[in-house]
């Protein structure tokens, strides 16, 4: 489908476009407003000071917002950068713009007549921070430090462990929950929230009675327990969380065969705060968020209002370097607004699907080196590792997949209808896709049902183990490099492999920023971090 039949955003080139820059810690992204789809812009940046630039992927053209935009990558925290941009109208140079910005620091600015031991302010039940008024300021956040023996547990009859309200600038450390009523941890237009090593388990409803196949919390209830949270972040952005364990709920979910999955969330975003300065921008890192084989999430993180693109996680945010396991339905939930939201270095086992992106409602986003592999949901059923939809349904945003490792029984990247619409925008390279099932619609490496002109897909790696051959159903614009690689025992030596591999592949296949290498030049496949800082991601080999 050519972009021009969703949409071109079209109007005057202006000689100083206006511009959003987004840091987070290790990305930035960078918006171009007033923008058509006869423009573009290439992108070169440096840390300030330093005299070479890097080159990154060009901008590209959001037809919603009539923008051009993406992100940077692999940055490093509290660091200034520079960026250039050189614009072209009709592929002519029309000028170049130079920006400065700062990426976050690695720790927030707490006031220190502000910091309360959780020892000391908690009695039992509900951690209210709305009644105790603890909140900071920018510039000078709370923060509420707990032990290992002063443990938030609710009594029945209590919805939330804790419950912040709107009340905002505040660092959560080692905070242990095991409680909740409804949700362990709960916010409704906050923001500037941070929360780093803390334990999250023992909350949500518990299941009174069965119907078909799905939990209710008693006779009387006319809708399946759904959507109990170990967060729940309402209209809630600018959220950090990190090195955090979310586990154990009291509801489970039910499985595809008896529904739709309904029932607990570790992770519940709906990131439109209604002020717009403070609307995505979420950090997820270095988090064990998971279930177990017999008790299950619906999806581990969950996007709220998934089918608008003021939904989930909306803009500006990352989720990296987490484990991930246990849903019967979606392990990442992207579903909604995805505007420069970035997916990378996870490890993710034992859902239906590992990350979905239906519908992409606004782009771009980046789903790239990480490792999927072990789906299956309780009955060991799976669809794909990453799905997309919606693209005409729910226009219209670019989905980038880059570097992931992917070794499964089901599909690899697969269209899945939103509204009876399977038609998806994408830019796929340099994956490797190795399955080894085969029937109907099952063992595809890319499974595109209804190819968008837009689409590129260039130097995958696509093999079944049980057919002995590559098997897809996509247009393919640049297949893989090396053919000869092609065969069952390199895609057995593939299928074995843990989180990494490495590959030879020509320069001209890498992406400016997001391809990392080896020193010896091999191209990384799959979580490309030190494998030593994500050992304790765990997972089943």
């Amino acid at each position: 489908m050519p972009l021009s039949s969703i949409g071109d955003g079209s109007g005057p080139m202006v000689s100083q476009p206006q511009v959003r820059i987004t840091p987070l810690f290790h990305s930035a992204s960078i918006t171009l407003y007033g923008m058509n789809s006869t423009h573009s812009a290439w992108v070169e940046f440096s840390e300030q000071g330093q005299e070479d630039w890097n080159e990154a992927l060009p901008l590209v053209f959001d037809p919603i917002e009539g923008a051009l935009s993406g992100s940077l990558v692999r940055l490093k925290p509290d660091t200034p950068y520079q960026v250039r941009l050189a614009l072209y109208a009709n592929g002519d140079f029309t000028g170049e713009q130079q920006y400065q910005f700062r990426t976050r620091a690695n720790h927030p600015p707490v006031d220190p007549e502000r910091v309360y031991r959780l020892a000391d302010i908690y009695q039992g039940g509900t951690l209210d921070l709305e009644a105790l008024g603890i909140e900071g300021r920018p510039g000078g956040w709370a923060k509420i430090v707990g032990d290992k023996d002063t443990w938030i547990r609710t009594e029945q009859g209590e919805k939330f462990a804790i419950n912040i309200g709107d009340n905002s600038y505040i660092h959560f450390e080692n905070i242990q929950v095991d409680g909740g009523g409804r949700h362990a941890v709960t916010s409704l237009n906050a923001h500037h929230l941070w929360f780093s090593d803390c334990e999250i388990s023992g909350w949500g409803r518990e299941a009174g009675i069965e119907k078909d196949g799905l939990a209710y919390e008693n006779e009387q209830a006319t809708e399946p327990i759904n959507y109990d949270a170990g967060f729940h972040l309402r209209s809630t952005g600018v959220v950090v969380v990190e090195d955090c364990q979310v586990h154990s709920p009291v509801p489970a979910a039910n499985h595809w065969g008896d529904g739709h999955p309904q029932g607990a969330t570790a992770f519940l975003v709906l990131a439109n705060h209604p002020n717009p300065d403070y609307q995505g921008q979420y950090v997820l890192r270095h988090n064990r968020f998971f279930g177990t084989n017999e008790h299950r999430f619906n999806d581990v993180i969950e996007s709220r209002s998934n089918g608008q693109p003021w939904g989930g996680f909306l803009r500006d945010s990352a989720i990296h370097d987490n484990y991930l396991a246990y849903a019967n339905d979606d392990l990442i939930e992207l579903d909604g607004g995805q505007h420069n939201v970035l997916v990378y270095d996870n490890v993710l086992e034992q859902g239906y699907t590992g990350i979905s992106a239906v519908p992409n409602m606004l782009g771009p986003s980046y789903i790239f080196n990480n490792f999927i592999h072990n789906l299956g949901d309780e009955r060991q059923k799976a669809w794909a590792a990453i799905k997309l939809g919606g693209l005409q349904s729910a226009p219209a945003g670019l989905t980038h997949i880059f570097g992931n490792l992917i070794i499964s029984r089901s599909n690899g990247i697969a269209a899945a209808a939103f509204k009876g619409d399977s038609s998806y925008w994408v830019h796929a390279q340099n994956n490797v896709l190795v399955h080894d099932r085969y029937w109907q619609v099952m063992g595809y490496g890319i499974y595109d049902k209804k190819p968008t002109p837009a689409s590129r897909y260039l130097n995958n790696y696509i093999f079944n183990l049980y057919t002995g051959q590559s098997e897809f159903e996509a247009n393919l614009d640049v297949g893989f490099h090396d053919t000869g690689q092609l065969n069952q025992q390199f895609a057995l030596d593939l299928a074995e492999s843990w989180r990494q591999i490495t590959l030879d592949v020509p320069e001209s296949l890498h992406l400016p920023n997001f391809s990392r290498t080896t020193e010896q030049g091999e191209l990384i496949i799959g979580v490309a971090a030190d494998l030593s800082s994500t050992e304790s991601q765990g997972g089943t080999r």
